[in-house]
Order: structure tokens, then C-alpha cells, then sequence
């Protein structure tokens, strides 16, 4: 195998010239598609064509000719049509466990999963964060508490962290105007923002900030916690970002945590909404003991065509490597259809990384946002430690997509499943807390105060002292979460999914 990564994808714009034949998804060769058309109609053609060899559900979509992709002319957009048509197309598969589509999203009209956007070059997606960490606002998100609004989240290395604004900061006065969702918001869409907070009740605390472009760290926070006289590690991680920039930080805390004799972490994802699984793997084998190398972590499958490698359009994706060149095999350029799409080719096993040796029991703290990559660590890892699930019910993501270029943007669908070693992968309405606990957006992360890590620590405290573990509902009855907590910040939100960086290449002759 030749080993290569993806940065960036070919610029093409399908023409559709195929035979005129009925075809089964199984056939190298597509069904029929015009040979005439504007740059609307052939990009719609592409999106469904794409979608007929390597969308993940690709046996449930009917021929060109019953699905038509040109008939999505009736949105004000170009984008919005695009959108439109690939709703259709995630629509046909049905979960028999639930009887809906498996990407029956919350929002009318939006896949759970599949998704377009315009091209926005080789670094990622403009979210909140990229996936390379990188930022261009203030840097924190706010929620609101009742009738209170808190800090939710500060980005490290942010224009908010340089300030000193922590998690868990009461917002008083927005510009000087009294805290509401609308000033709040209004204030995130201007260039500097000036907070009236209050910490802990009682520390008046005025910043001023300035918008600006930074590099975050998703390390949010790493400390060692005593419960019952037993050293506890907690770990808050942010995003999954490319595993170039998350790797430095990882090893860092890890070797911290590897200075003491710690058995049990607790690793709060409530607010990581998936990124690069090349990452989740590393963090995977940071928690490993050297008794796990060479044990199966996960399989990534694919649809039957692509495992076959009858994709036949990929020949049209060119193939980059990590630092965005060309990847050459036999003096010609690679492309997407040579890469290894096996489930062999994309089975994972474990290969212990760091010096931490000694982990038996890990903690997770979850929300409605952990997701993706999230969601697969926690499942790659229950077959080997003891696991306990904190908060509320997460996303439900088990599957994962690479780009493809279409025109002026990049294609998303679910492109890949992953299981774990026990061949799990049924999680697709998200995983349930073993202990149910509500974000407590006014204590700043590691607080043990704070509901989910109050919650995870009883429960520890309970297995510590030999009592048995049982079912807890940690709530303030003084403050009740709004609409579950409403999300504030002034940009789009942060990127859900789970990212392929890393590729086998066949290797040819």
C-alpha cells in the first residue's frame, strides 16, 4: 500500500456523457443523463451521479430518469436547488429500527448528514472553527440559563481568552445595553464587543474586545481531580481538528497525566461536534495500554461498488497528499479510484501512543452536540475499558464522508460507516446516558460544581467506595435551561462530521 492524504479535490464539471441504458448501482456504467444542459442542470446531474456510486445508502436511489435532477429548479439559489436535490437523494433509505430515513435530520428539508457548500479552498469548512482551528471573531459563544445569560464557551488563544473571559462569566451589559439574545447577537456582528460580566456571582469584571484571526488549541481544559483519595483525570476537547494541529497539545496533556498512577478519566465531548478521524484514533491510542497494539480498534465500510472499486466517476477527483501536491503512481497522476476502499484496506488496530499505561475506566461527559468523531471514540473504545456516558443524549452519527468537487463546490454524503471490534455501529439516534445531567453553562469547565462533572464524580466516588452505581438525575432547582440551553454566537455553527484525511492507495505496477 502506498500511504497518501487529502487536501484538496479536482474542479470538474460533469457533462454527462453516458451510455442510454437502465443500469443496476452494481454496473460500472451510470444510467442515462443528458448530453445537453446548462452549468445548473449538469451540476445537479453531477450531484445525483456522485450519489449513485458513493453514497453509503447508494442501493436505495432509483434511476436518473425516476429521480430527474433537473427538476430542482424552483429555489431562489443555484445552492439552495443543490441542497434541495441532495435532500431527495438522503430521503430513500429506510432504518427498519425506527421506520424513517436514516438521515431524517431536525430541521425540514436538511439531511442529518449529507451536505453542499460552495468551495471554500483546501483548508477546511468556515464554521466557527475550520478543521484546521483556525478563527476570525471573538472567539466565545454564549447560552442562555433562565433568564440569565453565561460565557458558554471561549476558544483558546481567542481575542476572548486573551481578555481573560472564562466559561461560566455572568453577561450583565452588552455595549453597555442589558444582556438579551438580541443585544448579544447584535454585539457579535460588530468588529469590537464590550462585556459587562460578573464571575461567581459576585467579581465585576469589564472587557473590551476586538475581532481578529487566531489559532485555537481544542484543548479546553486538563487537570487531576482526587475522589475518594484516588487521582481522576479530566480532559476537556473541544474539536477534533487535523491531527497536525491537534497532536502537540494531546501529547502534552497526556504526558502530564501519565505522571501519576490514574485509572479512571473523565473526557468531557459535550461541545465537540466530530472533525478528522485520524485524530480520534491517536486519542484512542493515547488511552490504549501497550496490552491493546494490534487488537482491532474500527473498520470504516463502504458501499459495495466502491469496495469493488467499480466508483468509475472518482477517476475525475484527483488525489492530493497532506501538504495539497500531487500524488503521482507510475508517472501519472493518482486519483480518488485508486484508492484502497476495502474493508480489509480500512480495517484499524490499535498502536499504543504516549507513556500513559494505566487507564481502566473512562468517563465521558455527552450533549445533543457530541457527535461524529465524538460518538466514534466512544464506541471504538467499549469493547475494551469501562465506560460511563454523562449528561444527555448525544447526536447520532456514525458515519463519516470525503469531499468531492463539483463545479465551484464540494459534495458531502455519508460516504463510509465505521464499526467498532464488536462490529458495532447502531447509534444512529445518538448514545443515552447511563446518568442523565444537565449543562451547567455557570461553572467553568472542570469545576466540580458543574452538573455532568458533579455527576460523573458521584458516580465514581460510588464505584470507589464499593457502593453499587446507580441511575442519578443531577438538576438545579433554582435555574432551568431555556429551550435547552440556546446557543449564541455570531457565526455559523461549528462543523458536525467526521473527516477522511488519511487514504490507502492501491498499489499498481
Amino acid at each position: 500500500m502506498v500511504k497518501a492524504r487529502h487536501k484538496g479535490l479536482f474542479l470538474l464539471l460533469l457533462t454527462g456523457v453516458f451510455a442510454c441504458k437502465k443500469t443496476s448501482v452494481i454496473e460500472t456504467e451510470l444510467p442515462v443523463s443528458p448530453t445537453t444542459g446548462n452549468r445548473t442542470a449538469f451540476t445537479l446531474d453531477s450531484i445525483y451521479l456522485y450519489a449513485r456510486q458513493t453514497y453509503l445508502w447508494n442501493d436505495a436511489l432509483p434511476d436518473y430518469s425516476i429521480f430527474n435532477p433537473r427538476r430542482f429548479t424552483n429555489a431562489a439559489t443555484d445552492l439552495e436547488n443543490f441542497k434541495a436535490a441532495l435532500y431527495a437523494i438522503s430521503q430513500y433509505k429506510i432504518n427498519d429500527a425506527t421506520g424513517f430515513p436514516f438521515e431524517k435530520g431536525a430541521l425540514p428539508g436538511v439531511p442529518k448528514y449529507s451536505f453542499i457548500n460552495p468551495y471554500t479552498g483546501n483548508r477546511g469548512f468556515v464554521a466557527s472553527l475550520d478543521t484546521e482551528g483556525n478563527g476570525d471573531d471573538f472567539g466565545l459563544e454564549f447560552a442562555s440559563f433562565g433568564a440569565e445569560f453565561y460565557v458558554r464557551l471561549v476558544y483558546p488563544n481567542s481575542p476572548a481568552d486573551m481578555a481573560g473571559v472564562k466559561r461560566g462569566d455572568e453577561v450583565r451589559f452588552v455595549n453597555g445595553t442589558l444582556a438579551s439574545s438580541a443585544t448579544l447577537l447584535h454585539g457579535l456582528d460588530g468588529a469590537s464587543l464590550t462585556l459587562d460580566l460578573l464571575r461567581q456571582r459576585e467579581i465585576p469584571l469589564i472587557v473590551k474586545l476586538q475581532k481578529a484571526s487566531y489559532h485555537s488549541d481544542p484543548v479546553l481544559e486538563a487537570q487531576i481531580l482526587q475522589v475518594e483519595n484516588k487521582p481522576v483525570a479530566y480532559f476537556a476537547y473541544g474539536q477534533f481538528t487535523r491531527l497536525s494541529n491537534s497532536k502537540e497539545g494531546l501529547n502534552r496533556v497526556f504526558t502530564d497525566f501519565a505522571g501519576g498512577h490514574i485509572e479512571t478519566m473523565v473526557i468531557d465531548l459535550r461541545y465537540n461536534h466530530g472533525g478528522y478521524v485520524e485524530t480520534a484514533r491517536y486519542l484512542a491510542n493515547l488511552l490504549a495500554t501497550g496490552a491493546l497494539n494490534n487488537k482491532v480498534m474500527c473498520t470504516e465500510q463502504y458501499n459495495s461498488l466502491m469496495q469493488q472499486g467499480k466508483a468509475t466517476l472518482l477517476k475525475n477527483q484527483l488525489y492530493f497528499d497532506g501538504n495539497g501536491q500531487a500524488v503521482y503512481l507510475n508517472g501519472r497522476r493518482a486519483t480518488y479510484a485508486d484508492v484502497d476502499f476495502s474493508t480489509a484496506g480500512n480495517t484499524y488496530h490499535f498502536s499504543k501512543a504516549g507513556s500513559l499505561q494505566t487507564i481502566q475506566n473512562i468517563y465521558f461527559l455527552i450533549g445533543n452536540e457530541t457527535a461524529s468523531a465524538s460518538e466514534m471514540l466512544i464506541n471504538i473504545l467499549k469493547p475494551y475499558f469501562k465506560v460511563r456516558l454523562i449528561g444527555s443524549q448525544t447526536y447520532g452519527k456514525p458515519v463519516g464522508f470525503f469531499g468531492i468537487r463539483i463545479d465551484q463546490y464540494n459534495l458531502f454524503t455519508a460516504g463510509f460507516l465505521i464499526k467498532n471490534a464488536q462490529g458495532n455501529s447502531d447509534y444512529f439516534d445518538g448514545f443515552i446516558p447511563d446518568v442523565t445531567a444537565e449543562d451547567d453553562v455557570r461553572y467553568n469547565f472542570g469545576d466540580q460544581q458543574e452538573s455532568c462533572l458533579r455527576a460523573a464524580l458521584q458516580d465514581i466516588g460510588e464505584t470507589e467506595s464499593g457502593l453499587s452505581s446507580r441511575q442519578i438525575r443531577v438538576v438545579e432547582q433554582k435555574y432551568e435551561l431555556r429551550s435547552g440551553g440556546q446557543r449564541l454566537s455570531g457565526h455559523s455553527p461549528s462543523f458536525s462530521g467526521m473527516l477522511k484525511q488519511e487514504m490507502k492507495l492501491i498499489k499498481t505496477e
